[in-house]
C-alpha cells in the first residue's frame, strides 16, 4: 500500500496541474492617476491631471486612445463600456486628460484651457505618458502612438496636436470642433508630416456655436492630400457625443488595421487611399447661425463611391471613407435627417 501511495502522487500532482493551466486567465485592469506641473514659462494655472485605464495590464500596449475632457459628456466616453470593450479588443491604453484650466482668460472671462500646445499643454501630456510608463510597469507608453478625441475647443486642441506632434499620432477625432478667433479649428496650419494622420471631423448641424461652416473649412484646405473624413450630425446642437460613438469606433476599427500598431511600432503603415470609398453630401441652411452668424447646414442626400483618383474636388466632398463597410454606415448616418438629441448621456 505504501509503494503504491508514493507511485501515485506525482500522478495527482499532474492532474492539479493541469485543472489549474486549463482555468481561463482572466483580465486584469489596472488604473493609475499622475499630475504633470508646468513650467515657469506654461501657461497652465497648476498641475494638469490625467487618468489611465488597462484593460488587460498582462498585455503589452499598442497604442493609446486619449480623451481630453471637454465637460462631462466626453468625459464619460472614458467610462463607457463601448468604449472600454473596444480598447480591450485592440490592446488600447485609455487615458483621460482631465481640463486644465490656464492663467489666461477667455472672452467670458473663464478660466479656460490654453489649447495651444506649445504654450505646455502639449508638453504636458505627452509627459503624462512618460510617467505612466514608470508607475504601470509598461516602458512602451512612453512611445506608443496616440489617438486623440476630443469636442469643442478640445477638438482644434486635437488639431493642434496632430501639427505638434505628427510622428506620435496614429489618428484624431475633432467632434464639433471650434474655439474662440483667432485660434479655431480652421486656423489650425498642418505640416506636411502630419498629412499621414487620419483625421475624422463631426460637425453638428444645429450647433449655434462652432457650426459647420469652419470645420469643413479645416478640411476642405487638407483632405485633398491626407486621409479625412467629414461627417455631420443632422439637426443636432453643440452636445450629444454618445450618438457618434458607434461610427467613431468603426472608424478606428479601420485606421488601426490599415495603419497597424503594436507595442513595438516605430513607423505606422501609411494608409492607402486608393483601397477606400469616397463620401459625397448635399447640403442645405438649416436656419440656425454659428457664433460668427454664418449659416449651419445640414445634409438632405449623401452618395458614395469607390475611390478614383480622376473624381474632382468639389464642395459637395466628404473625404476618405476608409472601408466599403464604413462608407455603408456612414451613408446611413447621413441619409438620417434627423439624428437623436441625448443630452443626458
Amino acid at each position: 500500500m505504501e509503494g503504491t501511495e508514493i507511485a501515485m502522487r506525482p500522478v495527482a500532482l499532474f492532474a492539479v496541474c493541469v485543472i489549474l493551466l486549463s482555468r481561463p486567465v482572466t483580465a486584469s485592469t489596472e488604473q493609475y492617476r499622475t499630475y504633470v506641473t508646468p513650467t515657469s514659462t506654461e501657461t497652465m494655472l497648476g498641475p494638469c491631471e490625467y487618468e489611465l485605464t488597462l484593460r488587460d495590464a498582462s498585455k503589452p500596449v499598442s497604442a493609446v486612445l486619449v480623451i481630453i475632457e471637454r465637460g462631462w459628456q466626453v468625459g464619460n466616453l472614458y467610462f463607457d463600456p463601448e468604449v472600454a470593450s473596444f480598447a480591450e479588443r485592440h490592446d488600447l491604453a485609455l487615458v483621460l486628460a482631465r481640463h486644465c484650466r490656464a492663467k489666461t482668460e477667455g472672452p467670458n472671462k473663464e478660466e479656460d484651457m490654453d489649447i495651444i500646445p506649445a504654450h505646455g499643454i502639449g508638453r504636458a501630456l505627452l509627459q503624462s505618458l512618460n510617467q505612466f510608463a514608470q508607475q504601470s510597469h509598461h516602458p512602451e507608453l512612453a512611445e506608443s502612438k496616440l489617438i486623440l478625441f476630443s469636442f469643442s475647443g478640445g477638438g482644434s486642441m486635437v488639431a493642434r496636436m496632430v501639427a505638434y506632434a505628427p510622428d506620435r499620432m496614429l489618428a484624431a477625432i475633432e467632434y464639433a470642433p471650434g474655439h474662440w478667433d483667432p485660434i479655431g479649428i480652421d486656423t489650425v496650419k498642418l505640416p506636411e508630416a502630419a498629412l499621414s494622420v487620419p483625421q475624422f471631423i463631426i460637425a453638428n448641424g444645429a450647433d449655434n456655436i462652432c457650426g459647420t461652416q469652419r470645420p469643413y473649412a479645416y478640411f476642405r484646405r487638407y483632405h485633398d492630400r491626407a486621409a479625412m473624413t467629414f461627417m455631420i450630425q443632422n439637426r443636432v446642437p453643440h452636445c450629444c457625443v454618445m450618438n457618434v460613438t458607434h461610427i467613431v469606433l468603426l472608424w478606428l476599427e479601420d485606421v488601426i488595421e490599415q495603419r497597424s500598431p503594436s507595442a513595438t511600432t516605430k513607423q505606422l503603415l501609411p494608409i492607402d487611399r486608393r483601397k477606400a470609398w469616397q463620401g459625397f453630401i448635399e447640403l442645405e441652411n438649416s436656419g440656425v447661425m454659428d457664433g460668427w452668424k454664418e449659416p449651419v447646414w445640414n445634409v438632405v442626400d449623401a452618395w458614395t463611391k469607390p475611390y478614383a483618383s480622376s473624381v474632382p474636388t468639389s464642395t459637395q466632398d466628404a473625404g476618405w471613407l476608409p472601408s466599403k463597410r464604413f462608407a455603408e454606415a456612414w451613408l446611413t448616418f447621413e441619409k438620417t435627417r434627423e439624428h437623436p438629441i441625448t443630452r443626458l448621456e
